[in-house]
Parts: structure tokens; C-alpha cells; sequence
């Protein structure tokens, strides 16, 4: 399948990338129920069917770092994130399906249902994960595991944190162009708001630099769920501008909108709650409205991010059009957690608390 990039920009069709992604264009619908409630038109992007295996932004971004580890020839990929991080999740899943061992450096996080689906349904894709005790170790037993699998005559690729990387950010710029495209064939009216939740930075990154090549000038609202150290302001506003310049240079055609791109990023603290992972009122209720419109959130994310919009849909926006990007993957996870083995007994002191 063509990404959006390529079919846009000829020139960006020599761009690696790995064929996991699809049906595309996700679909955008109405929130019915909840535009009642709130006297606002909601609209949703479903992105959590973004791939058929799963889906969600991790599936957008792997599309391009897998495609870039394939073309190196690398034979394993390794990656980091939380105990349940759904970046190392669909890494897992994607990368066994396209030949690679996967290995995940985990950091810690709040023990809940939801990490412990996560970690099993890794396991029952094969996963090898490699838990630390405290996110500072993650760097130097990144560098152990890289070692210890290059003596083992092993090809390991290094996909970043939550697969944020000017290469990864491509998939929602993918994303970006789709959704002007969508609106300006009717698939649904130009917004005045769109929300997403900001962790390591890349989808919004990549969303802003799509939407600004595509000319729609419409606010990125970007809830923060990590520390602001793991995205700051400046990382997101440098990326931004790594990305068009990269992808001007293969194809000058694409046109030179870092500060467009920039200024639609709206970086919110509002909805972060107690922290990382940690259990929220506001993202409760979220998750409990989203229901009603057969809409399943995540508290660690997503739950945070609609609390976002929902809170701005019931004050300062009411009334106005607000999308929600879903980035959380739809996608059952039964088969994998069914054949995966028991948690490993590293969880115990974690599960205990």
C-alpha cells in the first residue's frame, strides 16, 4: 500500500516503509450521544483501526521504522516503554509478524488490569522484556541488551521510545494529509479543535506538520500524560522542524511549514492528573462517556485526552466542532493473551502494591 506521503509527494516514495497498516483512510464519525450531552458537535477519528493486527498511532509509526529495519537488514528490534506500554505492544505484534524478534526494555508504572492485559498479550507474541527498576536505568540496559544481542551474531534495530523519531513522526503526517483529504471531500466538516494525547511527542509532531502541508489551520490540542521532561516544549517545536526539512530536502515540492506546523501544537497540562499511569477522576468519567458511544479508552492516554475535550467541550468550546484523534488500538487481544505464559515473577513486587 502507497502511504499518503508518497501518492502527495512523489519524491518521498523512496521513504521506507513496511506494509502493516490498513483499511486506510481511517473513518471519522460523529459522537451523537455525547454532542447532545455537551451541546457541541464531537467527531472522532478512529485511528484505533489503523492496522488490522493492531491498530492506533504505534501501528502508523512502526509502518516507517519497520520499513527502515527491514531495509538494513536487521533481524531483531528493540525498543522501550512502561510495563504496559503500547508501543512496545505493537512492536511486539508487528515486528513478529514481519520476521523480527522484538525485545522491550520495561520501565516501571502503576501495576493495573490494563498494564497486565499489555504484558501478557506481549508474551503471547513472543516479546522478550528486560525490566528495570527505575526509568533512569533505562539507557545503560538498552546499551546491555544491544551488546549482549550483537555477540549473539544478532541485527538489532533501535526503535526509540513510544517510536518517536523524525522517521517514525512520518506516519501521522501521513495521518495529517488524510484527514484534510477527508474533509475536503465532506467526510466531515473542518473542526475548530482537535485533541490527542501528547506522551513522547511524536503524533502530534507529525499531525501538525500534515495538517500545515495540508493548508488546514486548525489548533492541535495536545493533553500531557508523561513528564514534561519526556517532550518538552523545545523537543516538539525542534522536530517539527527536522521533519519538513527532511522531508523538503527529498522532495521540494513539499512546502516549508515549520512555524505553521508549530504554531497548531497547543501543549495542555490540564488532564495529566497525579501522573504517568496514575488513576484520575476526570479520566474515569471520560472513559465511562465513551462507552456510551461504543468508544473503549485507556487510563494511562486516551481517557486523559477525551477528559481533555470534554472539559473544553462543556466550557470554553461549547458549541463549536472538536475532533478526537483515537489512539488506542481497537483490536481484540484475546488470542494473544490466551496462549501467553504466566507473568514472570519479576511482577510480583509491582502486583503487590
Amino acid at each position: 500500500m502507497t502511504h499518503t506521503l508518497a501518492r502527495r509527494f512523489p519524491g518521498l516514495e523512496t521513504l521506507p516503509h513496511a506494509d502493516l497498516l490498513g483499511p486506510l483512510p481511517t473513518p471519522v464519525e460523529a459522537l451523537p450521544r455525547l454532542s447532545r450531552m455537551t451541546s457541541t458537535e464531537l467527531f472522532i477519528k478512529r485511528d484505533d483501526r489503523s492496522a488490522q493486527h493492531y491498530g492506533g498511532n504505534k501501528a502508523r509509526k512502526l509502518a516507517y521504522l519497520i520499513g527502515e529495519a527491514t531495509r538494513e537488514g536487521a533481524d531483531t528490534l528493540l525498543t522501550v516503554g512502561a510495563f504496559g506500554s503500547h508501543h512496545v505492544l505493537a512492536t511486539s505484534i508487528h515486528g513478529a509478524r514481519h520476521g523480527f524478534a522484538v525485545h522491550g526494555v520495561l520501565v516501571p508504572q502503576p501495576f493495573t488490569k490494563h498494564v497486565e492485559r499489555n504484558l501478557l498479550a506481549g508474551l503471547g507474541a513472543g516479546a522478550t522484556h528486560h525490566p528495570v527498576r527505575h526509568s533512569a536505568l533505562a539507557p545503560a540496559e538498552l546499551v546491555r541488551v544491544m551488546a549482549r544481542l550483537r555477540l549473539s551474531r544478532r541485527r538489532p534495530y533501535l526503535i526509540p521510545h513510544g517510536g518517536t523519531s523524525p522517521l517514525g513522526a512520518l506516519g501521522y503526517v501521513d495521518a495529517g494529509l488524510e484527514l484534510v483529504a477527508q474533509i475536503d471531500a465532506g467526510e466531515m466538516p473542518e473542526p475548530n479543535a482537535i485533541y490527542m494525547a501528547l506522551g513522547s511527542g511524536g503524533t502530534a509532531v507529525g499531525f501538525a506538520v500534515g495538517l500545515a502541508a495540508g493548508g488546514l489551520r486548525v489548533p492541535i490540542i495536545a493533553a500531557r500524560v508523561t513528564p514534561r521532561l519526556v517532550a518538552p516544549r523545545a523537543m516538539v517545536d525542534g522536530m517539527i522542524e527536522r521533519v519538513v526539512r527532511d522531508l523538503h530536502a527529498r522532495d521540494p515540492r513539499f512546502p516549508r511549514v515549520t512555524e505553521a506546523a508549530q504554531r497548531l501544537v497547543r501543549i495542555t497540562d490540564e488532564s495529566r492528573g497525579a501522573g504517568y499511569g496514575e488513576p484520575d477522576d476526570a479520566a474515569q468519567r471520560a472513559a465511562e462517556l465513551a462507552l456510551s458511544e461504543d468508544i473503549e479508552l485507556d487510563p494511562t492516554y486516551t481517557a486523559k485526552a477525551f477528559a481533555q475535550m470534554l472539559r473544553h467541550a462543556e466550557g470554553e468550546r461549547r458549541g463549536q466542532r472538536l475532533l478526537f484523534i483515537h489512539t488506542l488500538s481497537s483490536m481484540d487481544l484475546g488470542s494473544l493473551t490466551s496462549r501467553a505464559p504466566a507473568l514472570p515473577r519479576w511482577t510480583d513486587r509491582y502486583r503487590s502494591h
